[in-house]
């Protein structure tokens, strides 16, 4: 079973600065809910967290004016394995592939302007760990002020035996691919 958590840290201008993108760094990987799941193939907690120095008693922030306003939970199918073809409805970004291999799965990645041409970035064996750190920028279509994202998403292929809270605590994983040199554009 390959479980997978992807933390989207969304943040503005008036968190851009060194001391903020530090705090932001040192966010690797988030408590996974105690909740009972049916076993599937794949398991996902998709985390959104945002970070502001602005209305921190309305978004009930931490020392780091980071919040967390939404934390799900669900499991797939087979159905979201890359085969080729675009997937409807995947849980993984438009960046990223998983294609199972056995008992193994490859990450695939593809850079902004190379969407649709993944290239393997790591795979995956029995009892391992792997992550994927990359960062976005976009725009509200409402009020035209930018907006920024940095996306991780940590792989753990286990048994479904092996699900606790602190599954993703590990600190090194097995492989690790970052592709935060430019700040991309996803509108």
């Amino acid at each position: 079973m390959l479980f997978v958590q992807n933390i989207v840290l969304s943040y503005q201008k008036d968190v851009r600065y060194a001391n903020y993108a530090n705090q932001r760094r040192s966010i690797r990987f988030w408590e996974l809910p105690t909740t009972d799941l049916e076993e599937n193939e794949v398991f996902v907690n998709r985390v959104c967290l945002g970070q502001s120095t602005l209305n921190k008693t309305f978004y009930g922030q931490d020392e780091k004016n980071i919040h967390c306003y939404r934390n799900m939970t669900k499991s797939y199918g087979a159905e979201v394995f890359y085969n080729g073809r675009f997937i409807n409805n995947s849980p993984f970004s438009g960046r990223l592939a998983v294609v199972k291999d056995d008992d193994s799965y490859q990450i695939k990645y593809c850079g902004k302007n190379d969407l649709g041409f993944y290239s393997t970035k790591m795979t995956i064996g029995k009892d391992e760990y792997g992550r994927v750190i990359f960062n976005e920028r976009g725009t509200y279509e409402y009020s035209g002020i930018w907006y920024y994202e940095l996306n991780i998403y940590n792989f753990v292929n286990a048994d479904y035996s092996k699900y606790n809270p602190k599954l993703f605590f590990k600190k090194e994983p097995d492989y690790e691919f970052e592709d935060m040199r430019k700040l991309r554009y996803n509108g």
